[in-house]
């Protein structure tokens, strides 16, 4: 039995550093419309790559309505607005959660990089550089379609789009789709249909989403996953403890295990080195 349980300990620790070996990426998650669950979602596939062995941050990018603190059950004291304009640094900033992954809080002030000059965001390269222990970034961007969330796509190594059945929800997820599009910004668009009421809902659904898209922008998107509806969402949010976690074995939490196994599988698009260097790239573009 012991050496039963320390091979099993060894195979562990192995898949871990197997994770660990793979290349930082920036994950972007965004949707056309607020109220489809995106944050969420970040939060839960956050967890579900930390359990992996994964050194995972969330940058909530919903700069004036950032609430990941709240679904993780902490306090965010300062936020990126505060390390550039009231001189904190990253180490005031960064948020320790009780699930192992770090957090980024955006926070309320400005809303766009546009709006800050080049020293802060020399400022803000800088201090990101000492952020060097991170295997994936998750950025949590906010509702809808602003010259933010158009970049944090654009130089991002994988990029999800969230939406639901409803078709308010699929016209807009239709509409980012389009900006995307229109930028010509070259990207593998995943999907995740959110609240589903069943997989072949939650497929027909993607499948609407999919021939639009094909039939008048010409673009193929991808199918990684449905959430399916669940009360225990709702009561996750109240206990601000993710349900992935309140309720490790149910039907949603399985859902988004598929998504990380999904994700995690697929390397072939990571370009990004480190986090300066995403928002390197992510300056430089705001400059042009």
């Amino acid at each position: 039995m012991k050496d039963q349980a320390e091979k099993l300990r060894s195979m562990v620790n192995n898949k871990k550093d197997n994770s660990r070996s793979s290349k930082f990426r920036v994950i972007t998650v965004s949707s056309g419309k607020g109220g489809v669950g995106k944050t969420n979602l970040v939060v839960n596939l956050a967890i579900s790559f930390q359990k992996r062995g994964l050194r995972v941050a969330i940058l909530d990018a919903d700069f004036g309505m950032a609430n990941v603190d709240i679904l993780l059950g902490v306090k965010a004291n300062y936020s990126i607005y505060d390390l550039l304009f009231d001189d904190k640094t990253i180490e005031d900033i960064e948020v320790d959660t009780p699930y192992g992954i770090k957090l980024f809080a955006g926070g309320r002030g400005f809303k766009e990089f546009d709006e800050i000059d080049d020293e802060k965001r020399n400022k803000l390269l800088g201090e990101f550089s000492k952020v060097s222990d991170i295997d994936i970034l998750i950025i949590d961007t906010g509702a809808g379609i602003s010259p933010n969330v158009i970049r944090f796509i654009e130089y991002a190594d994988e990029v999800i789009i969230v939406t639901n059945e409803e078709p308010t929800a699929l016209t807009d997820a239709y509409s980012l789709i389009k900006v995307i599009n229109k930028n010509n910004i070259d990207k593998n668009l995943d999907i995740v249909i959110n609240m589903a009421s069943n997989l072949v809902n939650a497929m027909r659904t993607f499948t609407t989403l999919k021939n639009i898209s094909k039939k008048f922008l010409n673009i193929d998107i991808n199918f990684l996953g449905y959430l399916i509806k669940d009360n225990k969402v709702r009561n996750s949010v109240i206990k601000q403890k993710p349900f992935i976690e309140l309720y490790p074995n149910s039907e949603i939490a399985l859902c988004i295990q598929k998504i990380s196994n999904s994700i995690i599988g697929n390397t072939e698009k990571v370009s990004n080195n480190s986090i300066t260097g995403f928002f390197n790239n992510l300056f430089k573009a705001i400059r042009r």
